[in-house]
């Protein structure tokens, strides 16, 4: 896969694998309930717009949250449960806060609309696979009052 410069694969918020591990090693806490091959991905707009590109995909693999990139390929064959899709400068931002909060960034995002988030399986699957954890800290209406 190649990326071409100026487009939003290119920068560092896509690329930057060791600090995204990073920050999954130290909110570990949210992903331990997580099966095997449970997946979050995050892909830009315009890739997501046209339904090819490259994703970056937090997939629990060995006990633990690992950081991968993939091909995406559109919505109907999606490999992760849940995908995020950045605007412009979504990513970005949340990057800037890798060492400080950035899960809050990344809500922050969620709230004002510049990254959008699609559940790809339904909800009884998160629930079973252990998501709860994760998207609650998102501080998304994941279940309602009723389990």
């Amino acid at each position: 896969m190649t990326t071409q410069p100026g487009t939003a694969e290119a920068t560092s918020a896509w690329t930057d694998s060791a600090g995204w591990q990073a920050l999954l090693d130290r909110e570990r806490h949210l992903f331990e309930p997580m099966i095997e091959g449970a997946s979050v991905g995050f892909v830009a707009r315009e890739s997501a717009d046209r339904g090819s590109g490259e994703m970056l995909v937090w997939r629990r693999a060995g006990g633990a949250m690992q950081v991968e990139r993939q091909a995406f390929g559109g919505f109907a064959n999606c490999p992760v449960a849940l995908l995020f899709v950045a605007e412009p400068g979504s990513l970005e931002a949340v990057h800037e806060r890798l060492h400080d909060n950035a899960l809050g960034a990344l809500k922050l995002q969620l709230r004002s609309g510049a990254t959008l988030l699609y559940v790809i399986v339904p909800k009884r699957q998160l629930l079973d696979d252990g998501y709860e954890d994760f998207v609650e800290a998102l501080g998304l209406a994941f279940l309602g009052a009723c389990r």
